[in-house]
């Protein structure tokens, strides 16, 4: 079973779990953790740890999701992610990934649930009126 665990800035991961879980309902092992500037680096450290521990538990491989390249969330669940065999860290979380993580995570195998992740977020960024204006 896949784990997955959302970290980020603010309450984005939060946000993003909620709007993605009202497109294909509340689905189990999907954890946010939210970072604000008022925490400690060790606080954070500490939330991650706990909840990877807890996930670790249900589940034996991890998902992370993060929301930007460099940023500290990326930076403290790296570690983790290290000491987990099959473990991945994905940067630029956007609701199409989500989706598709939370919807296929029960069913799909874990190196081809990544690569359709990826594809699925990339594939959601666009810019739509030039593709409309094409069909006409």
């Amino acid at each position: 079973m896949i784990g997955i665990i959302v970290v980020t800035h603010s309450d984005f991961g939060a946000y993003l779990i909620e709007a993605s879980e009202h497109v294909v309902g509340q689905k189990e092992n999907v954890v946010s953790i939210s970072i604000n500037a008022r925490m400690s680096i060790d606080d954070i450290k500490s939330n991650v740890k706990r909840v990877t521990d807890d996930i670790r538990t249900k589940c034996d491989s991890v998902i992370y999701f993060v929301d930007i390249p460099g940023g500290t969330p990326m930076n403290v669940v790296l570690p983790f992610a290290k000491d987990i065999e099959k473990s991945a860290v994905i940067c630029g979380v956007n609701m199409s990934m989500l989706i598709s993580a939370l919807n296929l995570k029960d069913i799909m195998d874990f190196d081809p649930l990544l690569e359709k992740i990826i594809i699925d977020g990339k594939k959601s960024i666009c810019e739509v009126k030039s593709i409309l204006s094409k069909r006409d």
